[in-house]
């Protein structure tokens, strides 16, 4: 498969989630990039220092533990070499200062040609506002929609059946990972750390098109009970991920 029309091929993704580094990795590789991967901006800039005359472009979760954000974008404008791209990502609402600091700008989850247009608008010096995104609604339950097909059918013709199917394997085990972690930062009361890990997964989960999962993380990250969580010891039960995961590895066994 040919790769993207702006001949800017060396890439550093930074982001602090292993599963979205993963899909990114995979899917940007496919497209011909080569993929450098830092889990965080001060792993980002280490690396920087020693080899950013051969990086083309950086593409910076906006919101991760450490430096982040403004100060980020800030720091990454230093340290990078004359010619390199900075695009900035994240799967909740930016600040506009946050988002102009960066030359474009993608919602998480997008699509492969969402990011080469954010390429080609920052190589040429664009800097579209970032687009709202809409909420995402979990589904009727008599019509749970598990997977969006386009997604699946794009990835599909990416990667060889091997690939897909452990990138679907590797997505549905760190959703039961980050469950746990939900759980046990419920009980301590901990709802910010249960938001941060319903976060990562709407991101991840997004990017892949298993929508039903995705849903219901972003339910569990903007809900309205204490610590803005849709739950409460005498509350609505925590959202089922466990049977939605189940859901989707039944369809994707079907299919490989």
């Amino acid at each position: 498969m040919p790769g993207p029309q702006n001949p800017r091929r060396s890439l550093l993704v930074i982001d602090d989630d292993a599963i979205m580094r993963e899909i990114l990795s995979t899917v940007l590789a496919m497209e011909g990039y080569t993929v450098h991967l830092a889990e965080s901006g001060d792993e980002a800039l280490a690396f920087l220092s020693e080899a950013r005359a051969g990086i083309d472009i950086i593409l910076a979760d906006l919101h991760m533990p450490g430096v982040q954000g403004a100060e980020l974008a800030a720091r990454l404008e230093t340290a990078r070499a004359p010619g390199t791209l900075l695009i900035g990502m994240s799967g909740s609402r930016p600040s506009v200062e946050e988002v102009g600091l960066y030359g474009a700008f993608l919602d998480k989850p997008f699509a492969v040609e969402q990011f080469t247009q954010a390429v080609n608008d920052a190589a040429a010096g664009e800097n579209p506002p970032a687009a709202p995104t809409a909420p995402t609604k979990a589904a009727d339950p008599g019509e749970t929609a598990v997977l969006d097909e386009t997604i699946y059918t794009r990835l599909a013709a990416m990667l060889p059946p091997t690939q897909l199917r452990e990138l679907y394997r590797i997505t549905v085990a760190d959703v039961l990972r980050r469950v746990e972690i939900m759980h046990a930062a419920i009980n301590a009361g901990d709802f910010e750390a249960c938001r941060r890990e319903a976060h990562s997964i709407k991101g991840g989960c997004g990017m892949v098109g298993a929508i039903e999962l995705s849903a219901l993380a972003a339910a569990v990250e903007s809900g309205s009970g204490p610590g803005n969580l849709p739950f409460t010891e005498n509350g609505p039960p925590f959202p089922d991920f466990d049977a939605a995961c189940d859901r989707l590895q039944g369809m994707l066994d079907a299919r490989f």
